[in-house]
């Protein structure tokens, strides 16, 4: 489980339990069973889904003072070849998604987005939530047929 960073500032608004309850009604509302989705956190709280062939980590956590809701999905382990062609996709799908973009953790692809708690509202998350979810069921096939690896998913 990769878990970028996350901040939130004491008295800013709603606590990390309000942001999480709301994450817990987006879950409910796609279909699936926040209770069951939950994971262990160091920094707040945490859920882990399957859309399509894709894994979906929700975050919502604080550190030092300041929070983020993080959603990310590791779609893909890198090919053995053709890591510089797989790169340059990656950075020209960038320039196509809105609200999340594509990373390398270790031997992992990953597309996520990252966004401040504060001042974000329930339909805010939900649109975040489902756009990194929709890109990585769409994207994860489509980048192992064009470059090989393995999807993160598959055992």
């Amino acid at each position: 489980m990769l878990n970028f960073r996350g901040r939130n500032r004491p008295g800013s608004g709603t606590s990390l339990e309000g942001y999480a309850g709301t994450v817990e009604q987006i879950l409910a509302g796609i279909g699936i069973d926040p209770v069951r989705a939950r994971m262990r956190t160091d920094t707040g709280f945490g859920w882990s889904f399957q859309r399509g062939s894709a894994v979906i980590e929700v975050f919502v956590s604080q550190q030092e003072g300041v929070g983020y809701l993080q959603v990310l999905s590791p779609i893909m382990h890198l090919p053995i070849n053709a890591l510089l062609p797989l790169y340059r996709r990656l950075l020209e799908l960038n320039l196509q998604l809105t609200n999340a973009a594509f990373g390398v953790y270790l031997d992992v692809v990953y597309v996520f987005s990252e966004r401040p708690l504060e001042g974000l509202d329930g339909g805010e998350a939900n649109t975040i939530i489902n756009m990194v979810a929709a890109y990585a069921d769409d994207l994860d096939d489509k980048l192992v047929a064009e470059f090989g690896g393995r999807l993160y998913a598959k055992v």
